[in-house]
């Protein structure tokens, strides 16, 4: 009987970390798509100080399209460091 226990246990176990992992990969997804868009707008406001910022515009733009370009990078990375990370654990 405590055999059918430990069985039942194990299931769940796997089925709770199985929703664990899709959840967290619908919120990889998520912030995704919402990082593009903020990336769009970083992007935007930093050709804005560079056309309109005089001299000082071309130091404020690049921190607006680096901070864009490094926070998109981190974000798609982060969804292909834990789809790797998914692909390579066994339990």
């Amino acid at each position: 009987m405590s055999v059918i226990i430990q069985w039942i246990e194990w299931q769940l176990i796997l089925g709770a970390v199985d929703n664990i992992q899709s959840t967290g990969e619908s919120i990889l997804i998520g912030m995704q798509v919402v990082g593009g868009v903020v990336a769009a707008i970083s992007i935007g406001i930093g050709a804005y100080f560079l056309m309109a910022g005089g001299a000082r515009g071309r130091m404020s733009s690049i921190g607006w399209f680096v901070g864009a370009a490094g926070g998109l990078v981190m974000l798609l990375g982060a969804l292909g460091i834990s789809q790797w990370i998914e692909s390579s654990i066994t339990f």
